[in-house]
């Protein structure tokens, strides 16, 4: 009995022993390709959040119909919410900010050509700036570029119409939809209003800026609220891309 024993101890130890030594099947070349391609793939995903390539693509689709004067109202609206989404949106509008200082210190000079240099900078940037349609539409009337004057004053009008349509800005449920704080600003001063203070609110953890404004002509006084998800939503996703 204590022989047979040692004979099927002995028997498990060397298939044990074969079973280590036994070289496992390699991977082929393909297969390393292939989970490294997966592997790099994955990376790439990981590092960009939003889809840039699809919200670029559309956005210059729509830049190149309101340029062929084929847009509708809807073009407008759908522009404003593309842009936030694209490689050329910052939350904090750099230059934007830069350039409509430059913008407006050329109109006090009258100097109509760094006017429009500025403002086409502006608008390279950001397609849909108020800021920089308003400036393009006075600066080339200003110059004597009619035709190019009348252009931007319907493209600064349809996106005007198109925040209105956002929302009546009365109540953080009913804001007004905005992604620069540079139009914000331009906004409230082109509806004739005064911008007198400002706060941060969140409504349904969304934030929004409450903006109390003043009409100049009768000093009533009210406050409108701005949804501004589009700034800090993509500065969290710069900053969480920038990470990895």
């Amino acid at each position: 009995m204590t022989k047979i024993f040692l004979i099927i101890i002995l028997t498990l130890v060397v298939s044990g022993c074969r079973s280590t030594d036994e070289p496992t099947q390699s991977s082929s070349p393909e297969t390393h390709n292939q989970a490294a391609l997966a592997k790099q793939q994955q990376r790439k995903a990981k590092r960009h959040i939003l889809d840039y390539a699809k919200a670029d693509a559309d956005y210059y689709a729509l830049v190149a119909k309101f340029e062929r004067d084929e847009a509708h109202a809807s073009d407008f609206d759908d522009i404003l919410r593309i842009y936030p989404l694209t490689t050329k949106y910052s939350p904090y509008g750099n230059v934007e900010q830069a350039q409509k200082l430059v913008a407006f210190a050329s109109m006090e000079e009258q100097n109509w050509e760094a006017c429009l240099h500025a403002t086409k900078l502006i608008l390279e940037q950001n397609y849909t700036s108020v800021t920089g349609h308003y400036g393009a539409m006075v600066c080339h009337f200003e110059s004597g570029q009619q035709e190019n004057g009348e252009y931007h004053n319907v493209m600064l009008d349809g996106f005007i119409d198109a925040i209105w349509r956002s929302g009546d800005g009365k109540t953080p449920a009913t804001a007004f939809y905005i992604s620069s704080t540079n139009d914000l600003y331009a906004f409230v001063q082109l509806n004739g209003m005064v911008a007198t203070g400002q706060s941060l609110v969140y409504f349904e953890q969304r934030p929004m800026n409450a903006i109390k404004v003043e009409d100049p002509q009768t000093k009533q006084e009210s406050t409108w609220y701005f949804d501004v998800t589009a700034q800090f939503r993509r500065g969290i996703f710069d900053g969480i891309e920038s990470r990895r």
